[in-house]
Order: C-alpha cells, then structure tokens, then sequence
C-alpha cells in the first residue's frame, strides 16, 4: 500500500521538474505584415541609394515593439542575397519607425575563381571610375569615387572599400565586388553601404 502512494508523490515531483524546465515567451504589441515591413525597409534603403532593393521579411506577421531587432533578406540585381537588420527604433500604436543596415558581404557570394594574392590586378582609380559608372543612374549624378588600394586583385568576391562625397557634403562608403572575370574583362558591382 505504501508503494502506490510513493508512486504518485514520485510521479508529481517528475511532473513538477518537468514543468519547472519549461518556459513560454510571449510578445505583446501591435503586428504587421512581414511584406509591410520589406515595404517599409526598401522605401527607407531607396532613399538613400535612389533604387528600390527587393527585400523579404517572411510572410508571417511581426510584432512591432521599440527595440526589438528583425533580420530579413535583401536580393540584389545580381542575385547576390544580403543580411538586413532591421531595428524598430519607435512605436506608436500601428505607426513605426526603423533602422535599416545591409551587411557588407553577400550570403551567397561568389567564391573567389582565383587567390587575390596571386590575382592580375588593375589600378584603384580604374576600378573608382568604373564604380562611379555604375552608381550614377541610381545617385542622379557622378560621385568622385576613390577607393582604399592603389592596385586591386581582379578576382570573383574580392572586395574594394571606396568612397565619395555626395554634392551636399555628406560622406558615404561603396563597397565594389569583383562578380566576373574571364581572364581578360571583369564585371563589378558598387553599393553604397551607408
């Protein structure tokens, strides 16, 4: 008879052990849409770089609390995929506001086809004026690029960090990425990553 009894105090401290290590975690606040929230970021990301980026939060909703940090992912017209944090920096009722930052590597970048140290390189101006090519339809006009290294490894995924100074003064860094190279052309891409 005192069997039984034990069994059940023994089952309930197993049962209690067990729920002690459980834990639930819940958010409050106002949701939106995760599509809302890509809507948002890439309309923040075009004013600053004078292109919409396709961006994607996911399609579940997101609860929309001061602080509170989301990653989704930017597709570049490459098909390069890249990290974007997304901070909500204020929150009143349904209305928010956002930090955005893409990172500076692609998920998917290409492997180098080449080691950079070994690679054929071209002059940092070269590779500066092209950038400047590149950015000016997006920029509406011709940033004065110059980029961190006289000479520059032509291989895939090698990445220069260049700069310029937009007409109003403000500083701004482009990052440019070696995407081809067939042992005579190379094809880049610049953004601006600030």
């Amino acid at each position: 008879m005192l069997a039984r009894p034990l069994f059940a105090a023994v089952t309930a401290a197993a049962a209690l052990l067990i729920l002690a290590g459980c834990s639930v975690s819940a958010e409050a606040g106002p949701t939106v849409s995760g599509a809302s929230v890509a809507k948002t970021a890439a309309k923040a990301l075009a004013a600053q770089v004078g292109s919409t980026p396709a961006i994607d939060c996911g399609g579940d909703d997101v609860v929309v609390v001061k602080g509170k940090k989301i990653t989704c992912e930017l597709t570049d017209t490459d098909g390069l995929i890249y990290d974007v944090a997304i901070t909500f920096t204020s929150v009143k009722g349904s209305t928010y506001h956002i930090d955005v930052k893409v990172a500076d590597t692609a998920k998917n970048a290409p492997s180098p086809t080449v080691d950079p140290g070994s690679a054929p390189t071209v002059k940092g101006t070269d590779i500066a004026q092209l950038a400047a090519e590149a950015l000016a339809s997006s920029l509406q006009f011709t940033p004065d690029i110059s980029c961190a290294d006289e000479d520059v490894p032509i291989a895939v995924g090698n990445t220069e960090a260049c700069g310029f100074t937009d007409p109003t003064g403000v500083d701004h860094n482009v990052t440019v990425t070696i995407t081809k190279f067939d042992g005579s052309n190379y094809e880049i891409d610049a953004k601006v990553i600030d």
